[in-house]
C-alpha cells in the first residue's frame, strides 16, 4: 500500500446525543502554512434542518486534537434555509479566507467570504459574492492560492429543465487577485449532458498548475461512473475536458503534495462501503484503485459498527434523491508541511452523524 494510516481522532462529536440532536457533516478542512489545522462543519439537529450552522473546529498539534475556533457572524439580513460549508483558503498577505454559502433571498444558495488574521480565533464579517449570471451557487471545497498570489474558488449551480431529475448542471469558477476581497464574475467550466459532473474539488501544485475532481453520474443510464479528472495551467482560464481517473467514488477531494504527487479521498458506495484514499504519482492523470488504503469503513466495519441499513441507505442509483440520505461521506483531504496527509470525513456510528480525522503518510 503506498499510503500508511498514522491514527484517527474525531472533530467534533456530539457529546449527549441521548439529550440533544446534533448532526455534524460536510466537513471542509485546511492546512494553514504554520500547519494550524482549520475544519468547518455544518450542525444542525437533522442532515438538512433550516436550523444548520457553519462552525469552524481548529487543530494546532497536526490534527491529534481539536477545539472551536472563532465563529463567522452572520449578515443581519441572513435568510431561513440551508447554510453550507465551503473552504478555505490562505491570501498572500498571510489572512485565511473563509467561504460558505447560505441562502439568499429567492431561497437559492449564495456564496459569502470571511477573513482572519490570527489562524482563526476571529472572523471578519461575511461579505457576500456575487454569483450573477446565475440565481446561485453551491460550495465546492478549499479555495486554491497560486504562486503570484491569485485564489481560485469552485463551485456549482442547477437550473431548471424540462426534467427534474435532470437537471441543467454546470460548474462554476472565480478568481480573486487581491487575496479574497473581491472576486471576477462566476463563469461556467463544464455543462452536463447525459454525464453529470457533480461536487468540483480543485487544488494547486508545487509548479502553479491545478488539478480538479469529479464525482460523475450517468443520469440516463442511472449508473456512477469513475471519478474524473480536470486539469488547468492557466491560472483556472481554461480547463481540460474531464477524463476517467481509474477509480470509482461519488464526492472527491484532492490535494497537491510538496513533492509534485496527488493525493485523494473520496467515498464509496460499492462494496465494500467506506471512504478511501488513493495516490497519483502521475499529475492526477491515473490512479490504482487496487492499491487504494481504506480510512473507514461499514462491511465490514473497519472502525466501529455503522449504523442498521447504512448499505440500504447509500445507494449509487437516483443519486439525486439518494443524496439526502447518505449516512456518510464528503471527504476533504490537505497536507501539512512535514508531508502529513489530513483528511476528514463525516460518518454514522451508533446513529449519531459526526466528523472524524484520519493522519496518514505516504508509504517508502
Amino acid at each position: 500500500m503506498p499510503l500508511t494510516v498514522l491514527d484517527h481522532s474525531t472533530i467534533y462529536r456530539n457529546p449527549e446525543p441521548n439529550l440533544v440532536s446534533e448532526y455534524v457533516a460536510f466537513p471542509a478542512i485546511h492546512a494553514l502554512p504554520d500547519d494550524t489545522l482549520l475544519c468547518m462543519c455544518r450542525h444542525g439537529t437533522a442532515r438538512e434542518s433550516v436550523d444548520g450552522v457553519v462552525k469552524i473546529h481548529r487543530s494546532t498539534d497536526g490534527g491529534r486534537n481539536w477545539a472551536p475556533a472563532g465563529a463567522l457572524p452572520e449578515p443581519a439580513s441572513s435568510h431561513v434555509g440551508m447554510r453550507s460549508p465551503g473552504g478555505f483558503g490562505h491570501a498572500k498577505d498571510g489572512d485565511v479566507v473563509a467561504w460558505i454559502c447560505l441562502p439568499n433571498a429567492e431561497g437559492r444558495s449564495q456564496g459569502f467570504t470571511s477573513r482572519s488574521g490570527d489562524g482563526g480565533a476571529t472572523w471578519s464579517p461575511l461579505a457576500s459574492v456575487d454569483p450573477s449570471p446565475f440565481p446561485g451557487m453551491a460550495p465546492g471545497g478549499n479555495l486554491v492560492t497560486l504562486p503570484d498570489g491569485t485564489m481560485v474558488a469552485a463551485s456549482e449551480t442547477s437550473l431548471p429543465g424540462d426534467d427534474p431529475d435532470r437537471p441543467d448542471w454546470s460548474s462554476l469558477m472565480t478568481r480573486s487577485s487581491d487575496g479574497g476581497r473581491s472576486w471576477e464574475p462566476v463563469r461556467s467550466v463544464h455543462r452536463c449532458d447525459h454525464r453529470h459532473f457533480f461536487d468540483l474539488r480543485i487544488t494547486g501544485r508545487p509548479d502553479g498548475s491545478m488539478v480538479g475532481a469529479y464525482w460523475t453520474q450517468d443520469l440516463v443510464a442511472n449508473e456512477g461512473l469513475n471519478v474524473h479528472m480536470t486539469w488547468s495551467s492557466d491560472a483556472g482560464e481554461t480547463w481540460s475536458e474531464p477524463r476517467d481517473a481509474g477509480f470509482w467514488g461519488q464526492v472527491t477531494d484532492v490535494c497537491g503534495l510538496p513533492d509534485g504527487r496527488v493525493a485523494a479521498a473520496t467515498n464509496h458506495r460499492r462494496a465494500p462501503l467506506g471512504v478511501r484514499a488513493l495516490i497519483s504519482n502521475t499529475n492526477g492523470v491515473t490512479f490504482h484503485e487496487e492499491a487504494h488504503r481504506e480510512l473507514w469503513g461499514t462491511d465490514p466495519p473497519k472502525v466501529r459498527s455503522a449504523p442498521v441499513l447504512a448499505d440500504q441507505r447509500d445507494t449509487v442509483e437516483n443519486a439525486l434523491q439518494a443524496y439526502h440520505h447518505f449516512t456518510f461521506g464528503t471527504p476533504t483531504v490537505t497536507c501539512l508541511s512535514d508531508g502529513t496527509i489530513v483528511a476528514a470525513f463525516y460518518v454514522t456510528e451508533q446513529f449519531v452523524t459526526y466528523v472524524r480525522c484520519c493522519r496518514m503518510v505516504v508509504s517508502s
